[in-house]
């Protein structure tokens, strides 16, 4: 499981709503689940690009459907997900730290993989030109991404 900024036009009215200090421009945060083998499973509905991974995670209710066994990097850190382990502030990280985030973080590339495959798809990388009215009506997850799946009980 990972996030993703989805670009839309800088719309002035929204203030800094959907600006994204990280990616320095304004678009949508969705989260993106996938499988071990790069089947994805879900694109959540958007948020505010401003808001960080760890708030869509909670504001989504993802917790009801993932457990300590779906991998995630350090943005979901004290939720419950496996997550490599942060250094802290002047402690040297152990050998055994390392290659365990090593062995989590080649196992996560899958979901970065999907993402940018995502990514490349015409809507996404263009940046939404539309009225950000209608981005939650035409990328809302019921809507699109159970096609996308191949599943209808989205």
């Amino acid at each position: 499981m990972d996030g993703t900024l989805i670009p839309v036009w800088n719309w002035r009215s929204l203030g800094k709503t959907n600006f994204s200090g990280k990616h320095k421009r304004a678009g949508c945060n969705h989260q993106v689940i996938c499988t071990i083998d790069g089947k994805l499973l879900v694109i959540t509905d958007p948020l505010p690009g401003a808001r960080h991974d760890a708030y869509a995670f909670k504001k989504h209710g993802l917790d009801r459907y993932l457990d300590e066994t779906t991998l995630a990097d350090k943005g979901y850190v004290g939720l419950g997900l496996l997550v490599p382990t942060k250094r802290k502030p002047g402690v040297k990280t152990s050998k055994a730290v390392k290659d365990n985030n090593r062995v989590i973080n080649r196992v996560r590339a899958v979901v970065e993989r999907v993402i940018a495959q995502i990514k490349t798809w015409r809507i996404f990388h263009t940046g939404f030109r539309r009225p950000l009215g209608s981005y939650g009506r035409v990328f809302s997850s019921g809507a699109w991404v159970g096609v996308l799946c191949g599943r209808e009980d989205f």
